[in-house]
């Protein structure tokens, strides 16, 4: 067991000419607050047109509706499509005997290194998670064909009670089935930084390279390094995956390796509202990763060259969003090598769950707060493509900025576009004086459907029944046919679940799927509104409180016996390790 005092320095590198790194900040906080407004008032621009234009600017927002809805119904069908081919691909990467692949590659490479070669770090930051929750998280690492390969760094907060005697309850327990395990501690308070998982990765980074390259003289060149959620649970063959994909890759020093990510962990213990955003969120990173000509980012779980992230100076402390930023660094950084590989292995992750339906609830809604943060991303993009010192090509610099500036504007936004979007204008012409064109706003084609409409309910008429055919215009039409897609994925997401525990009943579990019919109350309220409130909370210079979300299984095993750590093991400074 070896310990060393940590370094309170910022970093071991020394960047004085090598590259220029793109500032975090504007040049004054007055610019600066103006920059920190652009993602609110972008949203706020889109939500309130179905407001304003239907008398300022009816044919800018006709041609704007529509153009928006069809590109809404190509994505919404791009995105069905696309699911379906990556979970072909995940059967079909999980079949591969990477090792016997390799193998295969090998002869027509005859420089290249051998299988053994790499090391694969994953850095576990946690504060205040149980070890029987970490013990999953380890368990999925242990198990790996390739356990051997693997350095596990528990980043653990110094300021968390229990942390030292946690960590060295875990490296006694784990780790002699790694290459290296150890723990690190991140100091509390230090200057320019907030709290948060980015920090505590960046300080535990930096310790591992004063122990491993430092220290111990290693290549800093064999190493991946994987961001890791305490809540992960890998795939078996998942290091082996990206053992190959390090070794054979085109460019493995600028490539970030993204694998699929499902909530499913225990999605179905969390209150049935929450499993549609939750469950959606993976058939969406799915898709992403699959759909041609997409900008992709690496979230939450990811790998990426320890080379890559020691020349960029790993992430930056005092930003919480880090899996956006971190690539977005590297890429105004280093330039357009820079790019996102997708791993084809299912890693699941978990939802939140506390003790109580409405405080998930609520604790849900602070997540996804905390989730649309990344808003303050748009203006760091944005200065950084206008700075001119980025070897970042233009074409580059606007897809990046574009696509982080659709991602944060339309997650506010979308929802009013798409539940308001049409039928506000409609009624603004029709009762309120709108002036939208006549080609827009008249009925084009009967559908069939419900023949209720919500401005007749709202005079109090149902005469009119349910079903038979529906007149619609241009725009109703094109929101129409997104209905199918929409059933796909409906149809997809159960179907990517896990199976159905025996403590949940058949007829909850049919039950669950009268919630899409709320749909759209519940992405108002746990995805539109957290947008706001974050981009509300940015405009106005308040600091975001990183919230820890509470996860875990409603039916989580009891925890294994463990024997306290030794007092001697319980040192003020520095990291436990084990290993090899």
């Amino acid at each position: 067991m070896a310990i060393h005092t940590g370094r309170l320095t910022r970093s071991p590198l020394d960047h004085s000419g090598a590259v220029s790194i793109p500032s975090l900040t504007a040049s004054s906080h007055f610019r600066e607050r103006l920059w920190n407004a652009l993602p609110l008032t972008l949203s706020l621009a889109l939500v309130s047109s179905i407001f304003w234009a239907p008398y300022f600017a009816p044919w800018a927002l006709a041609v704007g509706i529509v153009a928006f809805f069809v590109y809404w119904l190509i994505r919404s069908y791009a995105v069905a499509v696309s699911c379906v081919v990556g979970l072909r691909r995940i059967r079909t990467w999980e079949r591969t005997n990477w090792v016997a692949k390799y193998c295969a590659w090998l002869p027509g490479h005859p420089d290249a290194r051998e299988w053994a070669w790499p090391r694969h770090m994953v850095i576990i930051p946690n504060y205040k998670e149980s070890d029987e929750g970490l013990a999953r998280t380890l368990d999925t690492l242990a198990n790996q064909a390739n356990a051997r390969q693997l350095v596990v760094v528990m980043a653990m907060e110094a300021r968390e009670d229990g942390s030292r005697a946690k960590a060295a309850r875990l490296v006694m327990r784990y780790g002699n089935r790694f290459a290296d395990m150890f723990a690190t501690f991140h100091p509390y308070g230090l200057p320019g930084e907030t709290p948060g998982k980015g920090s505590n990765e960046a300080w535990a980074a930096r310790e591992a390279y004063i122990r491993l390259i430092e220290n111990a003289g290693d290549d800093l060149g064999r190493y991946t390094v994987t961001s890791c959620d305490a809540d992960a649970v890998f795939h078996p063959h998942h290091f082996e995956a990206l053992n190959y994909l390090f070794l054979t890759g085109s460019d493995p020093y600028r490539t970030f390796w993204q694998p699929t990510i499902f909530n499913s962990n225990n999605i179905w213990d969390i209150p049935a509202p929450l499993r549609i955003p939750d469950g959606l969120s993976g058939i969406n990173r799915l898709s992403n990763l699959v759909m041609p000509g997409s900008v992709k980012f690496p979230t939450s779980c990811y790998s990426v060259s320890w080379k890559m992230l020691h020349e960029i100076d790993y992430w930056d402390e005092e930003v919480i969003p880090e899996d956006w930023h971190v690539y977005m660094k590297s890429c105004f950084t280093l330039g357009d090598r820079v790019h996102v590989e997708a791993l084809f292995l299912p890693l699941g992750n978990d939802c939140v769950l506390t003790d109580g339906y409405f405080k998930t609830l609520r604790a849900h809604y602070f997540q996804s707060v905390r989730h649309a943060w990344g808003a303050s991303d748009i203006p760091y993009a944005w200065r950084a493509s206008f700075s001119g010192a980025s070897p970042l090509s233009a074409r580059r610099k606007v897809a990046v900025s574009g696509a982080v500036t659709k991602v944060h504007a339309l997650w506010m936004a979308q929802w009013y576009l798409i539940t308001l979007g049409n039928m506000l204008p409609m009624l603004l012409t029709s009762y309120a004086g709108g002036r939208m064109p006549h080609w827009w706003y008249g009925r084009v084609v009967s559908l069939p459907g419900p023949t209720w409409h919500l401005s007749e309910m709202a005079r109090g008429d149902f005469s009119n029944p349910m079903g038979g055919m529906i007149n619609v215009n241009l725009a109703g039409a094109i929101i129409y046919f997104c209905l199918f897609p929409l059933i796909a994925m409906i149809v997809i997401e159960s179907k990517t679940r896990p199976s159905r525990p025996a403590h949940v009943s058949r007829l909850a579990a049919i039950g669950q799927f009268f919630m899409w019919p709320l749909m759209a109350v519940i992405t108002f309220i746990f995805a539109s509104l957290p947008a706001l409130h974050a981009q509300l909370k940015l405009a106005r210079g308040a600091g975001l409180i990183y919230r820890v979300a509470e996860k875990g299984s409603r039916r989580a095993a009891a925890p294994a016996h463990v024997h306290p750590a030794p007092e001697s093991l319980a040192e003020p400074a520095g990291a436990v390790g084990g290993g090899q």
